[in-house]
């Protein structure tokens, strides 16, 4: 009878129990001459893990099986073929299809019979179970270690390098990382990997930046001094709120928590405007709503050739509604005009910003959140004291988890009030006396600065303006349309 052997061994397995290849090939090869087989092929895989049959050489053994190969498949014991029971129905219907028996050398199995069938199911039941079992004190034991603000193993992150348990901060990657997050504010992520590798800037392994690690970056909340612990890979892209982060005395934070969250709320604001409204090239596209629909307005360009045979770029607002269905009847406003109302205008749009009802109601907020902030303060204590208790043992993982869940929650709600990002109804952060420096200078400002630095003000100052404009306006590229601004906010 002619049989083909079937080795296998894990990195943890052939340290641990001495399961290597030599071994078992010598055992196998002195069983299979014990019952007169020839051996006609040996398959050997090494350091593959027995949870679903994508290995090299069980995929290869398959294949010489359904070619006729050889009569029977020998292996050392059960478990190195498969410990998934469905695996095992599925490899053991290809051997009743091509007439091939299975042996195992260290264990008494029949195939043949129902009763064998059945032993050999509950044999791979149990390794299988272990096999999840496994799994599921892993999973523990990692979780453990990420709340105590332990290191899961991985790849150390950009800015840091490992020394013992600690991670130590790289000057001029944290340089990098600090500059990233800065730009954050303003760019989206391409623009912010060109500027990096036009700067001559390169990754730890000398590759040019790219939007995603740049995003990677952003989303990491390792920078504030945190861990976190998904628990499977794929799950880094759900909103962090949804995944667990746990401090850690281990890791020099390299950017605040407030700036850290302050740019998360940006990104998210950034996704729910799709895109580049907040980072594009034009100056209202996150600020301006058409007075007909109140939908947005989005930036447009036209190209036009000047009579000396330049070309000459015209940028333009149209109403988002109006774009995809047409139901909207706005004509699309030119940038230098909306620019030149806007400016004309200014001292009226904001001259009621500052009555003293207003100015009292933000030095309130003011002190509101420096309230939180010492709340804040006192909910990670709070944390840190739980942590200590389960280190301790005072108490268990559940009690810690159910404590700490309440506590993050408060956290989350606190942090959000402390770093607040612009929205319809607040000013950047800016203080009474910074914002009215702003609308005061606003003028001499513009005059001399850049796309970026124009739209960076308006956003600052503005958090909505409306316009409206004649329903019968001409709608063609380079004609003048009758327009007026509604409301500024």
């Amino acid at each position: 009878m002619k049989a083909a052997l079937y080795i296998r061994v894990s990195t943890e397995e052939q340290a641990q129990h001495g399961y290597s290849l030599a071994a078992q090939e010598e055992k196998l090869s002195a069983y299979a001459l014990s019952q007169d087989w020839e051996i006609v092929q040996v398959y050997r895989d090494e350091g593959r893990s027995a949870k679903d049959l994508k290995r090299e050489q069980l995929q290869r053994m398959l294949t010489d099986l359904k070619d006729g190969l050889f009569d029977v498949v020998l292996v050392y014991r059960l478990d190195r073929l498969t410990r998934s029971v469905l695996d095992l129905y599925e490899l053991l219907n290809i051997f009743d299809q091509y007439g091939v028996k299975f042996k195992s050398a260290t264990e008494v199995y029949d195939t043949t019979t129902a009763i064998g069938r059945l032993f050999i199911t509950l044999v791979a039941a149990l390794a299988q179970w272990e096999r999840e079992n496994l799994a599921e004190r892993v999973k523990f034991g990692m979780l453990k270690k990420a709340s105590l603000g332990e290191w899961m193993g991985g790849i150390v992150p950009y800015g840091y390098t490992l020394e013992g348990s600690s991670f130590r901060i790289i000057k001029h990657e944290a340089d990098i990382v600090k500059k990233i997050f800065k730009m954050a504010k303003s760019k989206g992520m391409d623009a912010i990997s060109k500027s990096l590798n036009a700067e001559n800037c390169r990754t730890r392994k000398g590759f040019n930046w790219s939007g995603f690690t740049v995003h990677y970056i952003l989303r990491n909340p390792v920078y504030t001094g945190r861990f976190r612990y998904n628990e499977g890979s794929g799950k880094t892209d759900r909103p962090l709120e949804d995944q667990r982060i746990f401090e850690s005395e281990l890791i020099d934070p390299i950017v605040t928590e407030n700036e850290f969250w302050e740019v998360q709320k940006i990104l998210d604001a950034r996704k729910s405007k799709k895109g580049k409204a907040l980072t594009g090239k034009y100056y209202f596209t996150s600020v301006l709503l058409c007075g007909k629909c109140g939908a947005s307005m989005t930036g447009t360009a036209y190209k036009y050739k000047e009579k000396n045979g330049e070309t000459r770029v015209t940028k333009y607002y149209r109403c988002s509604n109006k774009i995809k269905s047409g139901d909207c009847a706005m004509p699309q406003i030119q940038e230098s005009r909306l620019a030149e109302e806007i400016i004309r205008t200014f001292n009226d749009l904001t001259e009621n910003w500052f009555s003293k009802p207003q100015a009292k109601q933000i030095a309130d907020s003011n002190a509101d959140r420096k309230a939180a902030a010492r709340e804040l303060d006192n909910v990670k204590k709070t944390i840190n004291k739980y942590k200590l208790m389960f280190i301790n043992d005072l108490i268990d993982m559940e009690e810690l988890n159910n404590q700490l869940a309440a506590l993050k929650i408060k956290q989350k709600n606190l942090e959000e009030g402390w770093s607040r990002v612009p929205d319809q109804d607040d000013t950047a952060k800016l203080s009474p006396g910074e914002l009215e420096n702003m609308i005061y200078h606003f003028k001499a400002v513009w005059d001399i600065a850049d796309d970026e630095e124009r739209k960076k003000l308006i956003t600052s100052i503005f958090s909505e303006i409306v316009i409206d404009a004649r329903v019968k306006s001409p709608c063609g590229p380079g004609t003048s349309k009758h327009f007026w601004i509604v409301s500024a906010k």
